[in-house]
């Protein structure tokens, strides 16, 4: 597990770490704990890298507060465990608005730890179990390729992948990741029974397809990406075995000459 501390006060911040470090050894996980001194340090470092599995921090710091920096983390992942050390409850509102896993209060010692520790290693599990995709990519932003990150992604977080020559373009709901594999890689990689290729150049996750029509998926938000005859049939009975439970055998589908419709 990889885990953040960013707490200004060095004592406080070093007595969480060798308590977190007793409760990784006594229940063999491996473990990696880093110490940031400010939140702006640590969004320095995330936007490098965004394979945290858990994030404890402060409230109160100089400079950008605790919830601030959760509401900068939640902008781009739901995934992460956000713990709040506090010496107060009177954040329960805004930890709530960011999905705060649990509250640390001060003063901190092993069985609040251990508390926690079991809410955040129990998610850890959970993710795993689902198929945790580790990956290397650049953020696009208005189309423009920038800064290189390891991004840490489940596959319901991807909404649809589109071949962009030797890489990948991966859309998830708000943002585009350019990534240095082949869409042939994701295919092997993400769940069949979930992702359809729509199209050569196209795997689309089912979850998130409003509507099919005879060359066009339509998903939720409103986005629309192309349905080759090849593929039509395919993506017809994936469609219907998706949100009906249907096997391959009772399905008897033709080419969409109508549209169909998730409801």
């Amino acid at each position: 597990m990889k885990i953040a501390i960013v707490e200004d006060e060095k004592v406080h911040a070093d007595y969480l770490v060798r308590l977190l470090e007793s409760w990784f050894k006594e229940n063999r996980v491996d473990f990696c704990i880093r110490e940031f001194p400010n939140a702006a340090a640590f969004l320095f470092e995330w936007e490098q890298d965004q394979a945290w599995n858990a994030l404890f921090f402060d409230i109160q710091m100089p400079g950008l507060s605790g919830v601030e920096l959760a509401r900068e983390i939640r902008r781009e992942n739901r995934r992460v465990a956000l713990v709040f050390v506090t010496g107060m409850t009177d954040f329960l509102l805004e930890g709530y608005e960011v999905e705060a896993l649990h509250y640390l209060v001060k003063p901190v010692d092993a069985a609040k730890i251990s508390s926690c520790m079991e809410r955040v290693y129990g998610r850890y599990m959970e993710q795993e179990k689902r198929e945790v995709i580790l990956t290397e990519a650049r953020e696009m932003v208005d189309g423009e390729k920038n800064r290189r990150i390891t991004l840490r992604l489940l596959p319901e977080d991807i909404v649809y992948i589109e071949a962009a020559a030797h890489n990948t373009e991966l859309h998830t709901r708000e943002k585009c990741y350019i990534v240095r594999e082949g869409i042939n890689v994701w295919r092997e990689r993400l769940p069949r029974e979930t992702f359809c290729l729509c199209h050569r150049s196209y795997l689309v996750n089912l979850l998130y397809v409003a509507r099919l029509e005879k060359e066009t998926v339509f998903l939720d938000d409103g986005r629309q990406i192309p349905l080759s005859r090849k593929c039509n049939k395919d993506v017809n009975r994936a469609f219907i075995r998706f949100y009906s439970g249907q096997s391959t055998a009772e399905e008897e589908p033709g080419d969409f000459g109508e549209e169909v419709c998730r409801e």
